[in-house]
């Protein structure tokens, strides 16, 4: 389990870092129009591409983790590649349909960014499954090389595209080059599982199982893409490229938690499924939902923090001087991605042990709440409004998902008063020695404002590796990033 998380943990920084660096580059080589286009380009590719890789892939990865490679999930897995690249094509054919007769307002200058928009999105889906796949055989090293591949292609394909003039078009022309790398990639990982071979290629159970599994997986991955979306289409007329650019590079690091919550998940679904599958449910369920809690304190809230307390701080180092308007709607929107980080931990828990219901009715309250706030606010308060969403979303999702199954979230481990206090303080005070170097030093150029940051981190993993050395004071496990990794998200 530590290593699997280190491999996407790591593939998920590699990412990040890729990532950041392809969006400051465009932040500094287009207009604050086209890189608005390419930001309202990237979230529509990212909704879609949620929709076919929310399902289909994370039935086959708990088919394979649960019961192994045989004749029957074989099938079931050649049923979901079937279905969900089908899916990707009816999106595909649906998306240019919406934006053809002018559902889908988004004016003249998507004309060719939309269709490679829909080609994207058909390769993602035929790769989802295949990786799915690969999930449930646990290979995680080969799907960090697959993921990291994916990324880079398509940063260096669409930088250079650009460089030849082709502004937004060339940056999602380069995303069909990473997808078309790594569908051939992920074939290639998973070929010696066989899983083309057999008879069928339909069983209509797979489709039933989806559907509830699909709905919990996709709410929370599809609140963190509707903010800058809705801030597109419902703010006021002629303004809406230029405030989703600005807003983009707020929303780019608040989904910061998000994505790494994401990377986390995919390896405990697999490990808890797996679990869950040799009668030990309730047990899996447990140890997953502490994991999962843990991961999100020590990992994820401390990075959430950062953002929050320091947001011009972190965005002068990514981007220029004028997106540091976007400060106040980082500070939000990364108080949402915190929400949203831990409901999708608890999310993928859940459904990796067969609670599927739950988390799709948490997910539909939570998507209802941010598309009302979305028509709200936005018209009124622009991108703070579209930031608030986020933690509308987040809030509404999580207070559901505790309140739907509150026997589930019960903590047997807080006894009494002084359980309470411990749990609280213990995560506490690592946190404090983060935040006083962020509130107290000042700003400065770029290097100072690095020591600022690395300075806090610093503090907080000292304090941290702390606390858990004197409450866990056992043997060393085999390297530091190992060891760091279980201070963590492990026990």
């Amino acid at each position: 389990m530590i290593r699997d998380s280190v491999f996407m943990l790591a593939a998920f920084f590699l990412m990040a870092a890729i990532n950041y660096a392809f969006s400051v580059a465009l932040g500094w080589l287009l207009p604050p129009e086209q890189f608005g286009q390419a930001g309202v380009a990237q979230s529509l590719l990212l909704l879609l591409a949620l929709i076919v890789g929310s399902g289909f892939a994370w039935t086959t990865a708990h088919d394979i983790a649960a019961r192994g490679t045989n004749d029957q999930t074989r099938r079931r897995f050649r049923a979901a590649w079937v279905a969900n690249t089908t899916l990707g094509l009816l999106l595909a054919g649906g998306l240019w349909g919406a934006y053809a007769i002018h559902w889908l307002p988004l004016g003249p200058h998507y004309r060719a960014i939309v269709p490679l928009v829909g080609l994207t999105v058909i390769l993602l889906a035929a790769r989802s499954v295949v990786n799915g796949a690969a999930r449930g055989l646990c290979r995680f090293d080969a799907i960090a090389v697959n993921l990291i591949g994916e990324v880079f292609i398509k940063a260096v394909g669409g930088l250079v595209l650009i460089a030849l003039g082709t502004g937004a078009t060339g940056v999602m022309a380069g995303f069909v080059l990473g997808a078309a790398a790594a569908l051939a990639h992920s074939l290639w990982i998973v070929r010696s599982a066989r899983l083309w071979h057999g008879q069928g290629w339909f069983d209509r159970q797979v489709v039933v199982v989806t559907f509830p599994l699909f709905l919990g997986v996709l709410g929370p991955a599809l609140m963190m893409n509707l903010d800058l979306l809705g801030l597109k289409l419902l703010a006021p007329v002629g303004q809406g490229d230029q405030l989703a650019g600005f807003y983009q590079a707020a929303v780019i690091l608040a989904r910061t938690p998000i994505f790494i919550a994401q990377a986390l998940t995919v390896v405990l679904f697999s490990h808890v499924a797996g679990s869950a599958g040799k009668q030990r449910g309730m047990e899996a369920w447990e140890h997953g939902k502490a994991m999962a809690i843990k991961a999100w304190t020590r990992l994820l809230l401390p990075a959430g923090l950062t953002l929050i307390l320091a947001p011009e701080t972190v965005l002068s180092l990514f981007f220029p001087a004028p997106y540091r308007v976007a400060s106040a709607s980082l500070q939000v929107a990364a108080g949402g991605g915190l929400l949203l980080a831990l409901v999708t931990l608890l999310n993928g828990v859940a459904q990796a042990t067969g609670r599927w219901r739950q988390p799709a009715a948490a997910a539909g309250l939570g998507l209802i709440a941010q598309m009302l706030v979305l028509v709200g606010w936005v018209p009124r308060w622009g991108a703070l409004g579209a930031a608030f969403s986020l933690w509308v979303a987040g809030f509404i999702t999580l207070l559901a998902l505790v309140s739907i199954s509150p026997a589930l979230f019960r903590f047997s481990s807080w006894k009494g008063f002084k359980g309470i206090a411990r749990e609280i303080l213990r995560p506490s005070l690592p946190l404090l020695a983060l935040a006083i170097p962020l509130l107290v030093l000042p700003n400065g150029g770029s290097g100072v404002r690095i020591l600022k940051l690395a300075l806090a981190g610093l503090a907080y993993l000292g304090v941290l590796w702390g606390i858990h050395e004197r409450a866990d004071p056992a043997g060393n496990p085999p390297s530091v990033i190992q060891q760091l990794a279980s201070v963590l998200i492990e026990h």
